[in-house]
């Protein structure tokens, strides 16, 4: 290989090619699986050492491909870095999706809510089948005899056998004056 276009090619290390592969799955895995980032911290040293021994330094052109690499490898850092503590951050928020995310939102309810005979409320942008929330000290005759008429906004306080358990938002906001 003594052409012209062959003095213009680098050689390639092929154990730095097996280290940022290595720093791939690194990567991947701390991905697809909860730790506490030990994944990311060896995939950025596989991937920056894999970076200093891809291509040979005394080649003609290694600086460019050294400047391309290493601008890569920080796009790389930065993105994992900030994927992990978006991460963390979002696991100490409260749940806002699925059943349970309605717990304290206001809907209005559509067909009457009675403890014999379950109404429909629309919550969270759904009709959900619902039944009044009735402490245990107000479950007497009268507390049974309640119905919350069609209009009238409620609460979401809880969830049972599917049905979302509603209070009437004036004795809702009695009962919890802090809200949620």
């Amino acid at each position: 290989m003594d052409s012209s276009y062959a003095h213009g090619l680098q050689m390639m290390n092929w154990v730095g090619v097996a280290l940022i592969l290595l720093a791939v799955v690194f990567l991947a895995v701390d991905l697809v699986v909860t730790t506490h980032g030990l994944p990311t911290v060896a995939g950025i040293v596989s991937l920056i050492l894999g970076t200093l021994t891809l291509f040979d330094p005394a080649s003609p052109y290694s600086e460019a491909s050294l400047i391309v690499l290493v601008a890569g490898v920080i796009l790389a850092v930065m993105f994992f870095v900030t994927g992990s503590s978006e991460a963390l951050v979002a696991r100490g928020r409260p749940v806002t999706t699925g059943a349970e995310g309605m717990i304290g939102e206001v809907g209005v309810v559509r067909e009457p809510v009675g403890v014999d005979s379950p109404g429909w409320v629309f919550v969270h942008g759904e009709l959900w089948r619902a039944i009044p929330a009735i402490a245990p000290e107000y479950a007497d005759t009268q507390a049974h005899e309640q119905t919350i008429d069609v209009g009238q906004k409620v609460q979401v306080v809880g969830l049972r056998d599917g049905k979302v358990l509603v209070l009437p938002l004036q004795l809702a906001v009695a009962e919890h004056p802090l809200g949620r």
